[in-house]
């Protein structure tokens, strides 16, 4: 995981589009939680209020105590949303200034902020920065897909890697989206990829079909049948293939 980002080679489709709210993982550790919350004042109404918790901890028969001061806060999610429309009119420093500080702030790693200001760092072409929060989120155990996805497509796109390396990690990437996490898109994209022989990857025209055939079927008729019959049609005019099967025929082979 609204037009939130400019449109991206090959139709990798808007990130809100494709997940919802991501779960996050605690720092901690905890059984049985029981918090307390004391407010301890307001602010001026310019500022945004703090709120202390104090957290009993019991597990078994033993007791901890901890405190800590939570910062997320109500004013940080309009501070993202904010920092989302930034983007929007391309304006990715702006949004920069904002989310870097909430993603600093915050109790628990939030990996959507973080995919923004890898996405932000893309179109800034700080490519090094932009992978390393890239590769962050691909690697989140509940990314359904779309993370690692657009961090293949990076890797193939903008990595300083040698032309072989870069190809390696980049299609690896895709394929683990695809055949791991089965995300659509990610079928769609190694389909066109392979059939059109894009980024300096060997065309491969069976193995190319196969992915376009798994995105037709996964939801992505449209596009995906548009590549592979373009391309079979190239193959039939220079006698490479005898003809262009019927779609429902090619769909269900």
């Amino acid at each position: 995981m609204p037009s939130t980002s400019p449109k991206r080679s090959l139709d990798l489709p808007n990130k809100n589009q494709e997940k919802g709210p991501q779960k996050k993982k605690s720092k901690y550790s905890i059984v049985n939680m029981m918090i307390f919350f004391k407010i301890k004042g307001k602010n001026s109404k310019k500022n945004d209020e703090s709120v202390k918790l104090t957290s009993k901890i019991q597990t078994n028969n033993e007791t901890t105590s901890l405190e800590f001061v939570l910062t997320v806060t109500d004013f940080d999610k309009e501070q993202i949303t904010k920092a989302k429309s930034y983007v929007n009119l391309s304006k990715y420093s702006e949004a920069l200034s904002i989310l870097e500080p909430i993603s600093k702030q915050s109790i628990t790693i939030d990996y959507d902020v973080l995919y923004w200001i890898g996405h932000c760092y893309e179109y800034l072409e700080n490519y090094e920065l932009a992978d390393q929060y890239y590769k962050l989120c691909a690697n989140y155990s509940l990314d359904d897909g779309y993370w690692e996805t657009v961090y293949g497509k990076f890797l193939l796109e903008h990595s300083n890697l040698s032309n072989e390396e870069r190809i390696e990690k980049g299609i690896s990437r895709l394929i683990s989206a695809a055949d791991k996490k089965r995300f659509v898109n990610a079928m769609y994209i190694l389909g066109k990829i392979y059939i059109n022989g894009l980024y300096d990857v060997e065309q491969d025209f069976i193995k190319g079909a196969l992915y376009l055939k798994r995105a037709y079927n996964g939801g992505e008729k449209e596009r995906a049948w548009v590549i592979f019959e373009k391309k079979a049609k190239e193959l039939v005019s220079c006698g490479q293939l005898n003809e262009v099967p019927l779609e429902h025929i090619w769909a269900n082979s």
